[in-house]
């Protein structure tokens, strides 16, 4: 039996598990096409014997005399049944994927299948005590003030993109191998630790050098962006999905990841504990060890990495002075 809900099944709350959650998504650091487009991804999750699929589709814009916007997002879940049997369930009675994405497709499940990458989300047990607030950001132009960038840092338990393949082909600015395999290893200067201090924009996977990309480019190409302010190891910025949702991170930088807290711009958050879970389907960044009073929650410990985005030209937005 499966079971399909709507919009009720957003922001719910993350409870303890006695073993971790398997979760089978798309990966756009592999550089492998989605083929939903970069504005839809479907994600399956194990947990506890039950599996459920959710397809999540980026807003659009609906033209009309007042802004709307439409966004679509759809679960099937099917109970007592494990990742695996339901990936071959999809494989096999196509209505189960027509119903979920709401279009008949002539490729099926098949070509998401091929793309998916499947992993068990990390489990930590280590004790968490709160820390109070400290003392607040120089600026006043926004009334929430949480942790320093250094109050809360997340173990970062090494780095779970070491394995994959460099993005493009020389279209931000790296010459084609020759017939010598080179040394593609980054120098600090070439990450955004080795940043010179001031504000930029960067966008999720490859980008051209020496342009500047236009507001209605990035909007059909999709993706994440981050627009931050940078001041010594110090980072803050917003991160968003582009047309979508978006969350104000800060912390501390080291190479391209950045550690520290992400504050939801609405002050809502789910609730989490020891668990890192991706926000939103990319998972560039993770989240987890909810706090705060109703209205105005927010992660104390968050983990943002930009290994595989690109700088563009900065944009007329400026990065938030604080969160």
């Amino acid at each position: 039996m499966a079971t399909i809900t709507g919009q009720d099944a957003v922001n719910r709350p993350v409870q303890a598990q006695s073993s971790p959650p398997i979760v089978c998504n798309y990966d756009p650091n592999t550089g492998t096409p989605n083929p939903l487009g970069m504005r839809a991804f479907i994600t399956l999750t194990e947990t506890e014997g039950t599996t459920e699929v959710l397809y999540e589709q980026f807003g659009s814009v609906v033209p009309g005399p007042a802004e709307a916007v439409l966004t679509t997002e759809r679960a099937l879940t099917f109970p007592n049944q494990s990742i695996d049997a339901v990936r071959q369930l999809l494989l096999n009675s196509p209505d189960y994927y027509q119903a979920l994405v709401g279009f008949t497709d002539p490729d099926g499940f098949a070509a998401v299948d091929a793309t998916l990458i499947c992993q068990a989300e990390a489990v930590t047990n280590q004790p968490f005590t709160p820390r109070p607030t400290t003392t607040p950001s120089p600026s006043t132009s926004q009334p929430r003030q949480g942790p320093s960038a250094t109050a809360e840092l997340p173990d970062l338990g090494g780095n779970p993109r070491a394995d994959l393949p460099v993005l493009g082909n020389g279209t931000t600015g790296e010459a084609a191998s020759g017939g010598e395999e080179e040394d593609t290893t980054p120098t600090f200067y070439d990450t955004i630790a080795g940043l010179a201090d001031g504000n930029y924009r960067y966008v999720s996977g490859p980008a051209e050098v020496a342009r500047v990309y236009s507001n209605q480019e990035l909007l059909n190409r999709g993706g994440v962006l981050f627009i931050f302010r940078k001041t010594g190891d110090e980072i803050i910025g917003s991160y968003g999905y582009i047309d979508g949702e978006a969350i104000c991170v800060t912390g501390r930088v080291s190479g391209n990841t950045i550690s520290g807290q992400a504050y939801p711009n609405d002050g809502v958050a789910s609730d989490l504990g020891e668990n890192f879970t991706a926000w939103g389907p990319a998972r560039f960044l993770r989240v987890r060890r909810t706090l705060g009073d109703e209205g105005d929650r927010y992660y104390s410990s968050a983990i943002l990495e930009l290994n595989d985005f690109s700088r563009i030209n900065a944009g007329s937005s400026l990065p938030p002075s604080s969160c």
